[in-house]
């Protein structure tokens, strides 16, 4: 049996995402850059080769597509395209920084590093994309909707984030009885 995956709560990700600033031993460009990785893996779900690999992905699809705020992921996990939502704090200067130059073992660490400084918890750079679909799916977002925006094949993996509210579970359980 799988485990439950790790998540961090919207007030969680606030709190480390201000507490990036504070850092001391970064330079402001990979602030920046870190910040700008943190905000696409909790607020669009993407995966960290995702996120290091983006550069001209960035489109504007019309309106009759998809809402016109959106990044277009081509040739993800299982060489799959999908479109996700761009972060409302994503402007015209965190696109200007694509492509990223930071390493990909510099991020892990610096989640890993500030995830135990700043909530006192074992997080990796995957718990963002966990956290972002056990969000959706707390909100009361369709599974299915969920599942094409983590560009998940099948509905068994996306529905592992059911397990986050287990209070709402039993909740709806009792209105039914």
């Amino acid at each position: 049996m799988k485990s439950l995956p790790t998540f961090i709560t919207q007030e969680e990700f606030e709190k480390l995402f201000s507490s990036v600033n504070k850092q001391k031993y970064i330079s402001k460009k990979n602030k920046q850059q870190y910040k700008l990785a943190m905000l696409l893996g909790f607020e669009a779900g993407m995966r960290i080769s995702e996120i290091l690999g983006l550069d001209d992905k960035i489109i504007h699809l019309t309106p009759a597509q998809v809402r016109d705020s959106s990044i277009l992921i081509l040739s993800g996990k299982g060489r799959k395209d999908r479109v996700v939502p761009r972060p409302k704090r994503m402007n015209k200067n965190a696109i200007a920084m694509l492509p990223l130059t930071i390493q990909r073992r510099a991020l892990q660490h610096f989640i890993k590093k500030l995830g135990k400084d700043v909530l006192d918890k074992d997080i990796h750079f995957h718990t963002l994309r966990h956290s972002f679909c056990t969000h959706l799916v707390n909100k009361g977002r369709p599974l299915h909707e969920v599942q094409m925006l983590a560009g998940h094949s099948r509905l068994d993996t996306t529905g592992l984030y059911l397990h986050a509210n287990p209070k709402g579970a039993v909740d709806g359980a009792r209105e039914v009885f």
